[in-house]
């Protein structure tokens, strides 16, 4: 297709001067285009000068006539000071019988904005109140359902006011379109109106415009006008090479075309210049109230104030001097006077997107002299530093992931996108001796498209250094309104950075032990500024938790957090990494003030959420668990979101609501198993046991979990196939020894056979492994356990603390019945199964011995003995 090219310089004007009507006299040519020519002419009859703009005898085409006289039934409806006024259409026949059409405008004695911005040294106010003007006048077209469509520096004429203040005029809607006109193809075909360099993406597209697509042009403008540069370099290569800049290269940032443009102006026109009409404001309403509030900041501060002023307004960082903080109020003030609702709006439109980060296994060609385990430590150091640069970037959140064996690279990317990550970073590494050569990779796991890459080589004998800078330049693969900016490296000798990456090569490969964890706690009070220390740390004593559920591990990682705060390590790191220690035991308080803290400084809202939601179920507060990830998921729609609202959902009882969650996650998500696996329990729960089986082996045999196999082990019991549930759970025990559900249900298997002496001896390995633990699931089966070999006080003491902390918990209630009729309390046992079978659980679950006894109490209601018993 044909592109107008803005670079081709105009046809020379007519020097014929005709005589278009008796009222006004041609003076003189002002200017020519293809289609039309542009006089200044006189008014007679009220004495003033006016512009003129005729078609050429040439162009009088049937298209070309169209054209004028569309841009003059819009102008008539357009009545605004920003805007060059129409005052007449004049028509007349011509010596061909063809009808000519002339309109007849508001005379601008002035010039180009383009031409004023060579001319002038203006201030970044004047740049300000322009941009101000014009979006008042496109915001009244835009209002009356007209979009210009060739909104550029040469359609806004300037002038100036009798105070000699420059004023803008927006000029020439020949091609522009009303919404509420029916549409109608103004251009020849196979060829686009308009000017390359003005267009949005979706216009060179082809596709459905709004009002989004001019606010994208009043952002190359605004570029250009404020930066003194074009968002996507000079037309110097054609029409066709600036198409595809503008349609899939990102701009040139901001900040590298003015090194100090303020943060907020930077924010805007990546927001102005989104390739997605969705990531642009809504209006050019907000534009103006963001543009008014700068203006207002600019002139009310000192010039060597005003970027740090801006700043801290916008950013919410602290302001440095009362007088600067009584200028912000006032400011604040003044906005919401002009436009509540445009200055809240401005403040959405200015903050950053929030950005979930994920880290994909580093690959690694070639080989490394060294060592035997150098590629595995090579491949660690690189995989730590992608994940220590999120900690350089503002409003983004690093999710964990870690793929399943033999998952290919789009399947990983699949399952990414399940996760709600917006951007991954991959690294591949080409090795040969001691060098190797990197490239990192920001991308899109929507849709697989690489963003941003960087590469360069490093010395493996230099690792330190490597990872320092592996860390920086993966930050700087994002825009510059996100970086927080390079941190200081803080050297450890080569002998402790080798025992630091030991230790992660050890976690990364699931073997870590007690004095691993020791050995980072040691590294980091030996060099407490050197922040890599701290991830590693955080993970270790995480993963170690996990294993052996001792709170200790968690302790001594806070210890080393606090220090390093201390010692001035940058709060944003420590925060996020005391937030995911804090989530896993005990510290209801903490965590809740570090959230607040953590809000504070514009962590993305839904990894709170999700975080919040978390820490409500493991603290066994079902109801809260759902709102707060659903409300995550509105946020960021992620499968994990959803996921948790299912089983929190499911935990509590609320089978029906649970199980359309986890139908409308596997119809979004079709292969995301674990949703599989909770359905089943969904079903096990309700005693549809067919239901639970076919769901439970939907999920491919390889990729069967213990858990899902331990599930399946628990649909066998149900059915009272014993035998079948006794061979699950010892393969089950063979992949997780110490899992304490699996020995818990497999004692209860070996009751139901009769095997008494074996089921009191797991039960005495669950009271082992379970001394001195904090997670309720664990203490629930400890209390099982107490009971079944007699120690009924404690059971009861411990169920009753469950119950009390999560009275909506099913599993606490099923197994306080089981407790309950083993210390031969028959109402208090008869009570729970009651309301579990009021809930909608299946009576199959009460056919274990210990309910079994109920039967032939005289204390336990009718009710509950008719349902349960055969």
């Amino acid at each position: 297709m044909d592109i107008a090219d803005s670079e081709v310089a105009p046809q020379s004007p007519a020097t014929d001067t005709p005589q278009l009507s008796d009222r006004y006299q041609i003076l003189s040519t002002l200017g020519a285009g293809g289609m039309g020519v542009v006089y200044l002419a006189e008014d007679r009859k009220l004495h003033r000068r006016v512009a003129v703009k005729r078609l050429k005898a040439d162009a009088a085409s049937d298209n070309a006539h169209q054209r004028i006289q569309q841009e003059a039934r819009l102008l008539a409806q357009l009545n605004h000071p920003n805007i060059v006024a129409l005052h007449d259409v004049l028509e007349d026949t011509l010596d061909n019988g063809g009808r000519s059409v002339a309109l007849v405008m508001e005379y601008i004695e002035g010039t180009t904005l383009r031409a004023w911005m060579r001319e002038r040294t203006p201030n970044l106010q004047q740049k300000l109140s322009l941009l101000m003007q014009i979006c008042q006048g496109l915001q009244q077209a835009h209002d009356l359902g007209i979009i210009h469509r060739d909104l550029k520096s040469d359609n806004i004429l300037i002038a100036e006011n009798a105070k000699g203040e420059p004023v803008a005029k927006i000029t020439d809607f020949g091609i522009a379109k009303s919404q509420q006109l029916d549409e109608q193809t103004l251009t020849a075909e196979n060829q686009l109106a308009g000017t390359i360099t003005a267009m949005s993406p979706e216009q060179i597209l082809g596709k459905a415009l709004d009002a989004r697509s001019d606010l994208f042009s009043l952002g190359t403008i605004a570029y250009e006008l404020l930066t003194g540069s074009r968002p996507f370099g000079k037309n110097d290569t054609g029409a066709l090479a600036m198409a595809h800049r503008v349609t899939n290269d990102p701009h040139t940032p901001p900040q590298q075309a003015w090194a100090g443009i303020p943060e907020p102006l930077a924010i805007l026109l990546d927001k102005l210049l989104a390739k997605d009409p969705a990531m642009r404001p809504q209006s050019a309403q907000i534009v103006y109230q963001g543009f008014a509030l700068l203006h207002k900041q600019g002139l009310e501060a000192e010039s060597e104030d005003y970027t740090a002023t801006l700043t801290d307004l916008f950013t919410h960082h602290k302001v440095k001097s009362r007088r600067r903080w009584q200028r912000a109020l006032a400011v604040v003030a003044a906005a919401l006077v002009l436009s509540t609702g445009g200055y809240w709006g401005w403040k959405e439109f200015t903050r950053l997107e929030p950005q979930y980060i994920a880290v994909m296994p580093v690959e690694i060609n070639g080989e490394i002299r060294g060592e035997e385990n150098a590629k595995a430590l090579t491949k660690t150091m690189v995989r730590q530093a992608l994940m220590n640069s999120v900690s350089q970037l503002k409003a983004s959140a690093l999710v964990s992931f870690e793929p399943k064996e033999g998952m290919d690279f789009e399947a990983q990317l699949q399952k990414l996108k399940d996760k709600g990550v917006t951007d991954a970073l991959f690294a591949q590494l080409e090795c040969a001796e001691i060098r190797c050569n990197i490239e990192i990779q920001r991308l899109a796991p929507q849709n697989s498209y690489i963003k941003q890459q960087q590469g360069f080589t490093f010395l493996t004998d230099k690792a330190q250094e490597a990872q320092y800078r592996t860390s920086n330049s993966a930050a700087k693969l994002f825009a510059p309104a996100y970086q927080r900016g390079d941190p200081s490296l803080a050297t450890m000798s080569d002998d402790d950075y080798k025992r630091y990456l030991d230790v992660l090569s050890r976690m990364e490969a699931k073997e870590l032990g007690e004095n691993d964890l020791n050995d980072l706690f040691t590294l980091s009070n030996r060099y407490p500024r050197n922040i890599y220390i701290y991830q590693g740390l955080s993970d270790t004593a995480a993963r170690l938790f996990v294993l052996h559920n001792q709170k200790e591990h968690i302790e001594l990682a806070l210890r080393a957090l606090d220090r390093g705060e201390e010692q001035g390590v940058d709060k944003s790191i420590t925060y996020r990494l005391k937030l995911l220690l804090y989530s896993l035991s005990d510290y209801s308080d903490q965590y809740q003030d570090l959230v607040k803290r953590l809000e504070e400084m514009k962590m993305p809202a839904a990894e709170l959420m999700y975080q919040r939601a978390r820490y409500f179920y493991r603290s066994g507060k079902y109801a809260d668990a759902v709102d707060s990830s659903l409300n995550a998921y509105k946020l960021n729609p992620s499968a994990a979101s959803l996921y948790l609202a299912a089983i929190s959902q499911g935990a509590m009882g609320n089978y029906d609501a649970s199980r359309n969650t986890l139908k409308q996650l596997t119809e979004k998500h079709p292969k995301h198993w674990s949703s599989f696996s909770a359905l089943g329990v969904i079903e096990l729960e309700l005693g549809n046991l067919e239901a639970a089986e076919k769901a439970i082996t939907s999920i491919p045999e390889p990729l069967r979990g213990w858990r899902t196999k331990s599930n399946l082990a628990v649909a066998y019991m149900l059915r009272k196939n014993y035998q079948s549930a006794d061979r699950q759970f010892r393969a089950v025990l063979q992949v997780s020894e110490n899992d304490v559900p699996t020995l818990g249900q497999l004692a209860e298997v070996k009751l139901a056979l009769g095997d008494q002496k074996e089921a009191m001896k797991i039960f005495t390995k669950v009271i082992e492994i379970t001394n001195g633990t904090s997670n309720q699931e664990l203490r629930r089966y400890r209390a099982l356990a107490h009971a079944n070999v007699g120690n009924i006080e404690e059971a009861i003491s411990i169920i009753t603390d469950l119950v009390r902390v999560a009275p909506d918990d099913t599993y606490h209630k099923h197994a306080a019945s089981q407790i309950y009729a083993l210390a031969q309390e028959w109402r208090s046992a008869s009570v729970y199964v009651a309301e579990l079978l009021a809930q909608g659980m299946s009576t199959a679950w009460f056919k274990l011995p210990a309910h079994q006894q109920l039967c032939t109490q005289p204390l336990a209601s009718t009710p509950v003995k008719s349902a349960i018993c055969d």
